[in-house]
């Protein structure tokens, strides 16, 4: 079943959550001229309902990952959810996502060592029933990682122009 649409209320509190995760709700209410409590009620429905995650987010590099990598991986068919969640066991793998295109999957995935990049695709991926091939692309360096992305019918993109405006 599909979830009901977002109201603004809700889009506005995220987006407040995504300028500061740790912003008080008193805050939240006095930003967006509502009360604190239909704010934490709010707040409260999006997190039960998984819509919302509060996470802190930190440079790879920082927590010890030398090398990251995107790896394109092709998969028998009738395999790819297996494969799936068979490679979101790995705590070194930030994001699993069926594609279309050349690869059925693409992860991406950080590694303490280049070594450890090396075993993981050559030992550890050819151990994985279902894989037929993959490839990698070796991250040089992060440009956005913040993991934000615009709510949707709000105003964004640069200098907060309106999608609206786009050609």
């Amino acid at each position: 079943m599909k979830p009901k649409p977002l109201d603004q209320t809700e889009r506005l509190i995220i987006r407040l959550l995504q300028e500061d995760g740790r912003m008080p709700t008193a805050e939240m209410a006095r930003r967006l001229s509502i009360s604190e409590p239909t704010v934490r009620k709010k707040l409260s429905q999006l997190t039960q309902e998984g819509r919302v995650r509060i996470r802190a987010t930190a440079d790879p590099v920082d927590l010890g990952y030398e090398a990251s990598a995107f790896i394109g991986i092709d998969v028998e068919r009738n395999a790819i959810i297996k494969v799936a969640k068979v490679l979101q066991q790995y705590s070194f793998v930030d994001s699993v996502a069926v594609t279309t295109g050349p690869y059925d999957l693409i992860i991406k995935a950080c590694f303490e060592t280049l070594r450890d990049l090396y075993d993981f695709i050559l030992v550890e991926l050819a151990a994985v029933d279902g894989i037929k091939d993959s490839n990698s692309l070796m991250i040089l360096q992060n440009i956005k990682t913040d993991g934000l992305i615009g709510v949707a019918g709000l105003e964004d993109g640069p200098n907060n122009e309106s999608q609206d405006n786009k050609p």
